[in-house]
């Protein structure tokens, strides 16, 4: 009632050119506006930061061990300039673990010091892609999240500073009241975020002080307000309740199929730097400050696909159960008790394997990405594993000094392949598992989709490398073969049926 999309999406089957839009990661849900540039996925973004003062690292690693502070810079892009802008280093590992590195993790906050913003923006975030050879993992799970609950925009941008190239980062919107209004209808309400140790929604008792100060939560809205009255109202149900009030009643507290998409989205990309894991990076929003209802938003996803927890880990879990003790995740633990909820949570699950996030998908998203920024990352001479390591990490596993760490493809062929059959016991029907049984054939200079008539009624989606040139077209059973105008290049074709789905990629070399 308060979330925003502008299209119904079917368990298992595909509507409209949007369910592609994967290929593209352009966000569907918003209207456009000036933001939407920021965030073009067609091209790496430059900026260059330079500071006032000649301390200004001093100054902005004292800032970081204090959680506290900006430091005035001045910010271009080479067509915009803003002076004194707030800059500060972000993150818990991912800055420590950078050591002298410079490519830090950083914020920018553009009305620290001056009422001004950046094409409408007040915040960005830049990670540095520690732990993560690809430096693409936050980038496709963004996008794959965004096609099932609201979730922040992410592109890639390159960011000098004085003068001097520090490196490829992953540009992410902030869940901030900007992201709020671009998603509901109800953009005053409270937002709360999981403290840098984690928090698991426990009962700690009934004074709203209490949980203000623990340090688990972070208010990021209506701070001066400070009303967390709502808050404690729903630990109480989640933790107080029994188990038939809880699942009679989790209506008033929990949208159903937000709280399954989120969880579902966690363990299919074994996202477990958050709530199924750490117990961290992950945002709660109230919309109405009054009743103690509560949706699910994700946050921080550079350890996805498997890159947290290690590699055995995040292959093998059960998918009802989480990473942690499942009796430290009340949310989980119970919301599966519901049947309604975990059915949800599987059915959604199942969509995800076979559609957004399918191996398929993902090396469609991973071959357009790295076409993207390969010669980046190649010139980036403060990337934290070379070049070599991360070819090989966007489709297999690669071994580095921390561990194993599974290839983007790679993990998605295993954990797909384990959910699928997991699925099988906690669903009447099973996931349908179909070989691709067409075909493109180019004639002159004309391609023609074949072999169609055996897998029903569907719709051809194709998409250039760039973005630039996408199209769609629907066939029926009585279709022997469809003729489709494919742009010129690398091209993916997805076609998808309510027998299945799969997607390849064609390198059309006539115009």
């Amino acid at each position: 009632m308060n979330f925003k999309l502008p299209f119904q999406t079917g368990f298992l089957r595909v509507t409209s050119l949007l369910q592609l839009a994967f290929l593209l990661v352009a966000p569907v849900h918003s209207k456009t506006d000036s933001t939407e540039q920021v965030f073009s996925e067609s091209t790496v973004r430059s900026y260059a930061i330079s500071f006032y003062a000649p301390d200004w690292k001093a100054r902005m690693e004292a800032n970081w061990v204090v959680d506290s502070g900006y430091v005035p810079a001045r910010f271009s892009d080479g067509t915009v300039t803003l002076d004194s802008v707030g800059v500060r280093y972000k993150g818990n590992s991912s800055y420590t673990l950078a050591g002298n590195n410079p490519k830090k993790p950083l914020k920018i906050k553009f009305n620290e010091f001056k009422d001004t913003s950046y094409y409408g923006i007040k915040v960005l975030n830049f990670s540095n892609g520690i732990g993560d050879p690809t430096l693409m993992r936050e980038h496709i799970s963004y996008a794959i999240a965004r096609k099932y609950l609201p979730a922040p925009r992410a592109n890639f941008v390159h960011i000098s500073i004085e003068g001097k190239a520090v490196g490829l980062y992953t540009q992410v919107e902030q869940a901030d009241k900007s992201f709020l209004k671009r998603w509901y209808d109800d953009s005053k309400g409270n937002l709360f975020k999981a403290g840098d140790d984690g928090a698991n929604l426990g009962w700690i008792d009934g004074n709203a002080s209490s949980y203000a100060v623990s340090g688990d939560y972070e208010l990021k809205t209506n701070e001066d307000a400070a009303n967390w009255k709502g808050f404690v109202g729903f630990v109480d149900f989640l933790n107080r309740s029994t188990d038939e009030e809880f699942c009679a009643g989790r209506s008033a507290y929990l949208d159903d199929d937000n709280l399954a998409k989120f969880l579902a989205f966690n363990t299919v990309l074994s996202n477990f730097d958050s709530y199924n894991g750490s117990g961290r990076n992950w945002y709660m929003y109230q919309p109405d400050t009054t009743i103690p209802a509560m949706r699910m938003i994700p946050w921080d996803l550079n350890l996805s696909f498997g890159a947290y927890g290690g590699a055995s880990s995040a292959l093998s879990i059960a998918i009802d159960t989480v990473q942690a003790p499942i009796a430290d995740r009340p949310l989980f633990k119970r919301a599966l008790a519901c049947p309604a909820t975990r059915n949800a949570y599987f059915r959604w699950m199942r969509d995800m394997v076979t559609s957004q996030a399918s191996a398929d998908s993902v090396e469609a998203a991973v071959l357009r990405d790295s076409a993207l920024i390969a010669t980046f990352v190649a010139d980036d001479s403060n990337k934290f594993y070379n070049t070599a390591a991360w070819k090989t990490n966007l489709r297999a596993n690669f071994r580095a000094s921390e561990g194993m760490i599974l290839g983007l493809v790679s993990f998605s062929k295993s954990r797909n392949s384990s959910i699928s059959t997991a699925l099988e016991s906690f669903l009447d029907v099973a996931v349908r598992k179909v070989d691709r049984s067409w075909g493109l054939v180019r004639t002159g200079d004309k391609w023609r989709l074949r072999g169609i008539e055996s897998i029903g009624a569907g719709t051809v989606f194709w998409t250039s490398i760039d973005g630039r040139g996408s199209g769609s077209m629907a066939f029926q059973p009585s279709d022997n073969d469809v003729s489709i105008p494919l742009p010129h290049g690398l091209v993916a074709v997805s076609v998808r049926s309510e027998r299945g789905s799969h997607t390849v990629m064609i390198h059309n070399t006539r115009k």
